[in-house]
């Protein structure tokens, strides 16, 4: 009856040895992945930085040119282009009697 009971045991203990060896991989396994996921997000992550770094200089660079530009329209620069002043300034209305809106030079008649 003793014999019988330890081979019973011997065969459990080697069923929990098994099904633990099998978790232990798994554990294992799933830290592995789970490490390299984390170690490529901070790649990742640092790409993105940097990517944004150079981004915001270039958007900082094209503000300036446009400060720059900016600064060269004048009045007579607008003249010499070809604009000019209007007598009569023509605003939108919004009272909703008008479906459409278009926009026509003073040569052509309504």
């Amino acid at each position: 009856m003793v014999n019988s009971l330890l081979l019973h045991f011997e065969e459990y203990d080697r069923r929990i040895f098994w099904v633990l060896v099998t978790l232990s991989s798994i554990a294992v396994i799933a830290y592995l992945y789970f490490l390299s996921i984390s170690v490529y997000s901070v790649i990742g992550r640092r790409s993105a930085d940097k990517e944004i770094s150079n981004i915001t200089i270039n958007i900082s660079l094209l503000e300036s040119q446009y400060v720059a530009v900016d600064n060269k329209i004048s009045l007579e620069l607008a003249h010499t282009k070809g604009f000019y002043d209007i007598s009569v300034p023509r605003f939108i209305s919004r009272d909703g009697s008008h479906d459409t809106l278009t926009l026509r030079s003073e040569n052509q008649k309504p």
